[in-house]
């Protein structure tokens, strides 16, 4: 899941360089090309926040699955059983990766747009 969160916030990260370089672009412009920018910055915007949701979804999850260490823990020391709590921190950790990963099918789909959009004039 490190990973994930690696990739997600390196995704992040782009998005938002990508965002400020247009953002300058769009101000020191003055042909007809700034509408196509302020298109691809509004898109890229709509990325950020849900690359944003990714991101906690899969911070939850790996809150969820580290929060079963304790629970097993004090399973074994005080003899109490909390299996259900462990199970619905599970079920919680897998809903957070099953929710960050659909969030990330979102931007991928946002970002093959943007694409298209930024070729069209050249292919």
């Amino acid at each position: 899941m490190g990973l994930i969160l690696l990739s997600l916030t390196n995704r992040l990260a782009r998005t938002i360089d990508r965002s400020r370089g247009l953002v300058t672009e769009i101000e020191n412009e003055t042909s007809n090309k700034i509408e196509n920018k302020k298109i691809q910055l509004k898109i890229l915007v709509k990325r950020s926040y849900i690359l944003k949701y990714s991101i906690s979804s899969i911070s939850f999850s790996i809150l969820c699955s580290s929060l079963i260490i304790p629970i097993l823990l004090a399973m074994n020391l005080f003899q109490v059983n909390l299996e259900s709590i462990g199970m619905i921190f599970f079920m919680l950790s897998i809903t957070g990766i099953i929710l960050s990963a659909i969030f990330l099918f979102i931007d991928v789909s946002l970002t093959l747009k943007a694409l298209e959009f930024e070729v069209k004039d050249h292919i």
